[in-house]
């Protein structure tokens, strides 16, 4: 059984307070007659560790299922970009000596590094075929790679989507749940503790059985007067 340091309990780790909340469900209906707890507490004290732990277990699902969907758009992305790349090139090659084309394309620039500027190129792209073809402009590269682009492209902005509202989600949900409940089981804790040392007094060992830290006994002048004789 582990030994408490101290009874700061907003201070816990969350791995700490998993512990003070699984030891008070093994040991509290022992002690709930001899320190006369109210029905309340009792029910809290059995119930805490499950509540405690399933929201660990949603927040921790919910993280990972944000991770997952944030590693399927660097995919995502990192195939739309390498084809527009592979456009670019193409249409690079076709338009070469029509200057005025190629800054329609955007192919007269580099390819940023910033995701949303990589995504206004390609938008940039999409709309001048758009309007080349609007205009019935002779010697258009295969319309199939560019609805091809177009595809990506949008798969890409919707799993940007779904990752950023995902991971709001996660924020202002789960996590402020489990926020409130280790507030509420702070506030048990103190209640609990104040409770038992209406009994007990601070140093009893018996204290650790519900999650406590146990000070250690004060020496007595007698006790301090027999070690300084033993040195």
């Amino acid at each position: 059984m582990p030994i408490f340091k101290d009874n700061y309990f907003t201070n816990d780790t969350y791995s700490l307070r998993t512990e003070r909340l699984r030891i008070i469900k093994n040991y509290i209906l022992d002690w709930s007659g001899h320190l006369s707890l109210p029905k309340e507490l009792l029910d809290w004290g059995m119930t805490a560790p499950n509540r405690w732990q399933n929201i660990l277990k949603k927040v921790e699902e919910k993280k990972n299922n944000s991770n997952n969907i944030f590693l399927e758009l660097k995919e995502i992305d990192e195939i739309t970009f390498k084809y527009y790349l592979r456009c670019k090139r193409l249409i690079n090659n076709k338009y070469l000596e029509n200057k005025k084309i190629l800054h329609r394309y955007g192919i007269d620039t580099k390819f940023p590094r910033n995701r949303q500027e990589k995504i206004y190129t390609i938008r940039k792209m999409l709309r001048a075929f758009l309007k080349q073809k609007e205009q019935n402009e002779p010697d258009l590269i295969p319309e199939d790679f560019i609805i091809k682009l177009e595809s990506l492209f949008n798969k890409s902005e919707a799993t940007y989507e779904k990752a950023h509202s995902n991971s709001r989600s996660t924020s202002s949900e789960s996590v402020g749940k489990q926020v409130e409940i280790f507030k509420d089981d702070s506030k048990k804790l103190r209640t609990l503790y104040s409770w038992a040392l209406m009994t007990w007094e601070p140093d009893e060992p018996y204290l650790v059985q519900l999650g406590f830290a146990v000070k250690p006994k004060k020496k007595s002048n007698t006790e301090d007067e027999t070690d300084e004789g033993l040195e």
